[in-house]
């Protein structure tokens, strides 16, 4: 049995992705609606909900992929990393921990498969790539920063942000409301909305770029 619902997640991971391997679009069009809140995507996760997982992949799926055949050149691979982060959320769903972030289950999943993919080609694209990332660094691989530490970073530069432009982004990211409901509710345009989302998240990702290859695995993910 659990072989056949290995094959069968495999079956149906490949074909959904080689329909977003069709249909890439650019990053910032990638956010996707929403219908879980905080950790109830995780308990429903743990009762086998395929809306939930359906959800999960959704969120995160294109962006792993775009960010995995950027970075090592590979759809193959590419695909794999992909595969391997979702298919572990699933069959270990039973033993998640609803009081963690889901995003920390996926960063540290995607990070661990990405970095092994690395270690396996330390003479291959992926490696070179990794080593110009960290060229004024003494630490590499196993020295990545984790989960947690990235998310204080995250939050450390959106404070950092001006008072209307944190207002903007935060409304965007934490509220989940559209740049029309932004802008209706700020008594703004949607073109200033637009345009304070953009200059946010070159700000941010500035300040965490400095953080290393694991910083750029985040910002794909949840930027």
């Amino acid at each position: 049995m659990i072989f056949y619902t290995k094959i069968k997640l495999s079956f149906f991971l490949k074909i959904t992705l080689f329909t977003l391997l069709s249909t890439f679009k650019p990053l910032e069009q990638l956010n996707v609606s929403k219908q879980y809140s905080g950790n109830e995507i995780i308990l429903s996760l743990k009762v086998g909900d395929k809306r939930a997982f359906d959800e999960l992949f959704n969120r995160y799926a294109k962006r792993l992929l775009y960010f995995s055949i950027t970075y090592l050149k590979s759809e193959a691979d590419a695909e794999e990393i992909v595969q391997d982060v979702f298919y572990k959320l699933w069959t270990n769903r039973e033993n998640l921990c609803d009081s963690k972030s889901i995003d920390s289950y996926v960063f540290t999943i995607a990070k661990n498969a990405i970095l092994n993919s690395i270690r396996k080609s330390k003479s291959e694209h992926a490696y070179l790539e990794y080593i110009k990332v960290h060229k004024n660094k003494e630490f590499l691989l196993d020295d990545e920063l984790d989960f947690n530490e990235l998310n204080q970073a995250y939050r450390n530069a959106v404070e950092k942000l001006s008072p209307r432009r944190k207002t903007i982004f935060k409304l965007s990211r934490e509220k989940a409301m559209s740049n029309a409901d932004i802008a209706q509710h700020l008594g703004i345009s949607v073109k200033a909305v637009e345009n304070q989302m953009t200059s946010a998240i070159a700000e941010i990702k500035k300040s965490l770029q400095s953080l290393g290859f694991s910083a750029l695995i985040y910002i794909i993910l949840f930027l």
